[in-house]
């Protein structure tokens, strides 16, 4: 087990040069009563980030010189290119592009960037609870919320169909089928794309319990669906849906009614030199957040694994060690997850939201996770006496990978104290990727 050089950084404020489809696609898509707006960026530790979009972006319009190539004088005009022209004609012209297009468009230049995240995106989320009789009940999103790495969407304010009666919960992204300048009312023509589709006849058994309060009980639905239900009846309360901001806006745009959004397979590219080829030079971004505010946020790069680490199927990646306390870190306050209703609200203590984004070493996103989790009581005693106080776990775990962190409260402080983070990526899916034999 090793040790990136890395080790821990805070996340940059500052936003380099937009990319849509760099090494991670990100959006920051804020949400409003009739439709909403997005911006994607790239931060240059993590390649995720969201950046406030307060006004439209204008191209400058400049004059040019150039030299005449037989007068030999000088000779200035203004030429006029595409991207000079004004804001509103380029708006026009790319409304005749597909949402495919527009993604590439965005990719040439940064004015072509923002006018295509201007044209593309009147997304919103909803889901749609399918009783086992076949009715559909559809939901519009409430609120949206946003953090580094994800989008945070609640629905708190429906009347919801009796529990015992439905089949299946599916999240949609929506899209209006006609430019949003154009839509008269946000209930114009739409077309939906499917990100999830979640079994609810056996929730007890499919499901994680988080936590609860006096009132609801939060359950967790892989991947990234929160349901709270109330303690009296069992009958819903609020859900809420938490998606990774990777590949986001293609998810919610391509897809269809019936059918996820598939990415393009990943082409591995061999390599016969190194001979630790797939255990090198990975970059690990986590964030800690409720939806509306962030516990923390971190990256640590040039991670690797020895072969001797690689056990049970997994490679130990150790991101944050016990051993070593310059790398531990700190959380001021309590974890929790709030909730609310149209009447009622409150906060599940111990509990949050927790992104992960995994990078190989050419930077592309290998393994991202945007989930609820719990924080867990360790009972077994600690023989370490730089932290005393009550020590507590954050265990996720998926088909890809699994993150382990380790926590210690200090009563007197009101902090917590991050001691311990542990990365196991599948050697199934790192062979896949790097078309090797681990």
């Amino acid at each position: 087990m090793a040790t990136g050089g890395g080790g821990w950084a805070e996340v940059a404020q500052g936003c380099g040069r937009p990319r849509l489809l760099g090494p991670v696609a990100s959006a920051r898509v804020t949400a409003r009563h009739g439709g909403c707006a997005a911006l994607w960026t790239r931060r240059p530790e993590v390649g995720l980030a969201c950046s406030s979009f307060g006004h439209k972006w204008a191209p400058s319009l400049s004059s040019r010189s150039c030299h005449g190539a037989k007068s030999g004088k000088l000779r200035s005009s203004s030429l006029t290119t595409i991207e000079s022209l004004p804001w509103e004609v380029l708006l026009q012209i790319f409304t005749y592009l597909d949402v495919s297009s527009l993604l590439c468009a965005g990719c040439v230049n940064k004015s072509f960037y923002h006018v295509s995240n201007d044209k593309a995106l009147g997304i919103t989320w909803m889901i749609v609870l399918r009783e086992r009789t076949g009715k559909e009940h559809v939901q519009e999103q409430s609120k949206a919320c946003f953090s580094d790495t994800s989008a945070t969407l609640c629905w708190n304010d429906a009347v919801w169909p009796p529990r015992s009666s439905l089949k299946a919960l599916c999240v949609y992204g929506v899209t209006p089928l006609f430019p949003p300048s154009k839509t008269p009312t946000k209930h114009g023509p739409h077309r939906r794309s499917l990100l999830a589709e979640y079994d609810l006849t056996t929730l007890e058994e499919s499901s994680t319990f988080i936590g609860g309060d006096k009132l609801i009980k939060l359950r967790c639905l892989y991947p990234g669906l929160l349901l709270g239900c109330w303690q009296e009846d069992g009958e819903l309360a609020v859900i809420v849906a938490n998606l990774h901001f990777h590949q986001l806006i293609e998810k919610s745009m391509l897809g269809s009614v019936t059918c996820p959004y598939r990415p393009p397979p990943h082409e591995p590219v061999p390599d016969d030199i190194v001979s630790e080829y797939g255990l090198l030079g990975y970059h690990c971004h986590i964030a800690l957040h409720n939806g509306k505010s962030s516990y923390m946020s971190g990256s640590f790069h040039n991670l690797f694994c020895r072969k001797e680490y690689i056990q049970n199927g997994f490679l130990q990646i150790m991101v944050i060690s016990l051993e070593n306390e310059s790398q531990h870190s700190t959380i001021s306050g309590g974890i929790y997850i709030p909730w609310n209703t149209e009447f009622l609200k409150g906060k599940i203590q111990h509990c949050c939201l927790m992104d992960v984004t995994v990078l190989d070493e050419a930077e592309k996103p290998f393994w991202c996770v945007s989930s609820p989790v719990a924080l867990q009581s360790i009972s077994t005693p600690d023989t370490r006496y730089n932290y005393l106080g009550k020590r507590q776990t954050i265990d996720y775990k998926d088909p890809e990978g699994k993150v382990h962190v380790e926590l210690t409260w200090l009563e007197e402080q009101q902090q917590y104290y991050i001691v311990n983070f542990v990365l196991y990526l599948s050697v199934r899916k790192v062979n896949a990727w790097f078309a090797t034999d681990y």
